[in-house]
């Protein structure tokens, strides 16, 4: 195995290495890598949509997406829809000439959920002749940007996650579905500063898209100090970027990092299909 660092604090590109979901310490190398670099990419791997689910299980429990559908996605190129009925864990991120890219904001995976994901493996089925990378942001190192006093006041706060900063105008014409969905995933409280439960690093988890309000502190306070916090995946000096190329495998510590999906090659196509894992068993 040949591992080449990517970027200052995170990010590596592995080379002669197979992920081979039959090889009984590959979930101990992918977990050991994870936590070492927080982006992987593993060139031109191929996988089957079963063996794409089979290699996520080695480093943790592959979900299934709420609002996956195996018709059109609740929100075209953003909710996930099931390409494959006998892989339901595989969530297909479509963009055409039709359904541009519209992925192009720094989040997090299913953060919004009682346990957030823990990683995401996304594999690269067809790709634009130009444009369609993958930016990451190290949120350990953005938080050690903050000067310390700012820092010191991050310390105890939650953040409100909601799913309905995403869907809410999706079932604006099916007002008792989304009760129904209001109910089974109510909004979820995450610490503002996570401590990582594998590397007990200081995380910023925080982003505009799910992010809705910092409990703990004042209104006001709250807003401004939002924009300053999620403003800091943004610093160059704290990410990495992936170009790619068909059949590219790519994984990431959702917990530690931030991604922003570029969207500059519209009118051609870019296929992606993505599974998560649960960071249940990580918090025991």
């Amino acid at each position: 195995m040949k591992i080449t660092r990517v970027g200052t604090y995170l990010g590596a590109m592995v080379e002669d290495f197979t992920l081979d979901p039959g090889d009984p310490d590959l979930g101990k190398v992918l977990r050991q890598l994870l936590t070492a670099h927080k982006v992987v990419k593993f060139k031109r791997q191929f996988l089957s949509p079963a063996d794409h689910v089979a290699v996520a299980a080695t480093i943790a429990t592959p979900e299934i997406h709420p609002f996956g559908s195996e018709k059109d996605p609740v929100v075209q190129g953003i909710t996930p829809f099931q390409p494959y009925r006998e892989q339901p864990e595989v969530s297909g991120i479509y963009h055409t000439a039709e359904h541009t890219g519209n992925l192009n904001a720094w989040h997090s995976d299913l953060n919004w959920r009682q346990y957030p994901t823990y990683a995401s493996v996304l594999i690269a089925r067809k790709i634009p002749p130009v444009g369609g990378d993958t930016v990451f942001a190290d949120m350990s190192a953005a938080f050690l940007t903050l000067p310390a006093e700012i820092r010191e006041e991050l310390q105890g706060l939650k953040v409100e996650h909601d799913w309905m900063n995403i869907y809410r105008k999706s079932f604006a014409s099916n007002p008792e579905l989304l009760a129904t969905l209001r109910e089974k995933y109510p909004a979820q409280y995450h610490p503002l500063v996570l401590t990582h439960p594998v590397s007990k690093a200081p995380v910023l988890f925080s982003n505009r898209v799910s992010g809705r309000r910092f409990v703990g502190t004042t209104d006001e306070r709250s807003l401004e100090l939002m924009d300053l916090v999620h403003r800091r995946a943004s610093l160059p000096e704290v990410q990495c970027r992936f170009s790619w190329e068909a059949g590219d495998v790519t994984m990431w510590d959702n917990l530690a990092v931030q991604h922003y999906a570029v969207s500059d090659y519209a009118p051609h196509e870019r296929r992606m299909e993505r599974v998560t894992v649960s960071s249940e068993r990580l918090w025991d």
